[in-house]
């Protein structure tokens, strides 16, 4: 390999790996703001005793408490949100990529 294809590569890497990064904490920002109790709900550490926890960004795919308690799971939406993810992701490394071979 020559070191113009490693550059490439590894720009890419980061691209990809930066933007999955923002996406995770997208999903994190977005469940704290959507929970009653935010990130301490999420990970069960609250003190509130009827809050509800969403998780998800863009789609909503867990749900859980209230009063009535209920728990909502979406796999389909999950997968959607992973693969949104995962496709933006790549998109922002392969442009990454193009950029600096353009160079």
């Amino acid at each position: 390999m020559n070191n113009r294809l490693i550059l490439r590569l590894t720009v890419f890497v980061l691209g990809f790996v930066g933007m999955l990064a923002a996406c995770a904490f997208a999903n994190l920002a977005a469940a704290h703001f959507q929970s009653d109790c935010g990130l301490p709900a999420v990970f069960g550490v609250s003190g509130c005793a009827d809050d509800i926890v969403r998780v998800g960004f863009p789609l909503l795919f867990w749900e859980k408490g209230g009063f009535d308690y209920h728990a909502d799971f979406n796999p389909a939406a999950l997968a959607v949100d992973v693969l949104i993810a995962l496709g933006v992701s790549g998109g922002l490394g392969l442009a990454c990529g193009w950029a600096v071979g353009k160079r």
